[in-house]
């Protein structure tokens, strides 16, 4: 029986002024989840990012961190697919999201890039949208404060308080996709505009 295999696509902007800030919610979800792991380390991905191979679910998960910065994160994603033999369905995708609550989650199956860069660059990489993805929330966003000063903003101390919740239900979600599937984890993770969450 052929081992599956996935890699997690982890988005964030490489260097220390980027570190904590809204738009690196995927970095700071990937180590977190590569601790959770028995061994492993993180190494160097041909100048592209770095990558951390972790047994997770059962499967053989590549998680990755693209060193290109946001809006050419599908260089790394594509060289590390193409090198692993890992078609399009074998590839999730974490990142922030504004558009719904800091901590609440959407978990999608595909569909186009939302106006997120970096799943945008993922998107042309692979050749389709139909590639997972789960959205980390990191709103609302203040009236008054554009998109990219936000994302590109520090938690706040509030945002502190709750990250660490916020990171450990993303890695029980992304667990959940490997073990059980996209359906099981949009049952159990998605955020839903009407119901508040807990």
């Amino acid at each position: 029986m052929e081992e599956t295999i996935y890699i997690v696509a982890a988005l964030g902007n490489p260097g220390r002024e980027y570190e904590r800030t809204r738009h690196n919610i995927g970095f700071l979800l990937a180590d977190l989840a590569a601790r959770a792991s028995a061994q492993g380390r993180w190494r160097a991905w041909k100048d592209l990012g770095q990558c951390f191979e972790a047994r997770l679910g059962g499967a053989r998960v590549f998680l990755l961190k693209p060193g290109t910065y946001m809006n050419n994160s599908g260089l790394a994603v594509r060289s590390l697919a193409d090198f692993y033999k890992v078609p399009p369905s074998g590839v999730i995708v974490v990142y922030d999201e504004m558009s719904i609550p800091f901590g609440s989650m959407k978990i999608r199956r595909g569909g186009s890039a939302g106006g997120h860069k970096g799943m945008l660059s993922i998107v042309e990489a692979m050749g389709t949208q139909e590639i997972a993805r789960i959205k980390i929330g990191i709103g609302p966003r203040p009236a008054g404060i554009d998109a990219k000063r936000f994302v590109l903003g520090h938690f706040s101390k509030e945002e502190e308080l709750g990250l660490a919740a916020a990171l450990e239900r993303g890695c029980q979600a992304l667990l959940t996709v490997i073990e059980k599937g996209l359906d099981e984890a949009m049952n159990r993770f998605n955020y839903d505009n009407d119901k508040s969450v807990s």
